[in-house]
């Protein structure tokens, strides 16, 4: 379960990085009306950067999400375009990252980084549709909340390759 969400959640940031721009070039046909949407995430009441905030709907086939900048605030956007559908959605909230990286050189002479290790810095309760205790319902006038996602933790997913 845990990788599928993985897929669809990198699936859904490669889109999200991938289409760009306001105007309604690349825009599919069936994608709804739009709101604009923030949703700035708290992490013991300090603003969390970096965390991955998605939106969930079973009335739609498309993915919201954004991530997080230094004051905690994601703008929403759905297949590069801002907002999100209207309706009820399930938020979301992951933060991945890599320790223990080191710098090597290429062949060519660039430095890259390699190794490390994958941990998860927010409970696993928050990644989860069917267990997050997060809700909003985004309105034609748009939404704008604040989710807490509690103490830190630290869950280690595996070696990076």
């Amino acid at each position: 379960m845990r990788i599928y969400l993985f897929l669809a959640l990198s699936a859904t940031l490669l889109l999200h990085a991938g289409c760009g721009g306001n105007n309604d070039a690349g825009r599919p046909a069936d994608l709804p009306q739009l709101f604009p949407v923030n949703i700035t995430v708290t992490q013991e009441g300090t603003p969390l950067e970096g965390a991955s905030v998605t939106l969930v709907a079973t009335s739609s086939t498309y993915t919201p999400s954004g991530t997080t900048n230094a004051s905690g605030v994601a703008a929403i956007q759905t297949y590069g375009f801002p907002g999100a559908p209207a309706g009820e959605h399930a938020v979301l909230v992951t933060r991945v990252g890599i320790e223990d990286q080191r710098e090597e050189q290429t062949p060519e002479g660039e430095t890259v980084m390699v190794g490390g290790r994958r941990f998860r810095y927010i409970d696993p309760q928050f990644s989860n549709a069917a267990s997050t205790p997060h809700r909003i319902t985004v309105s034609e006038r748009g939404a704008n909340e604040t989710f807490e996602v509690g103490a830190p933790v630290r869950i280690f997913l595996g070696n990076s390759e």
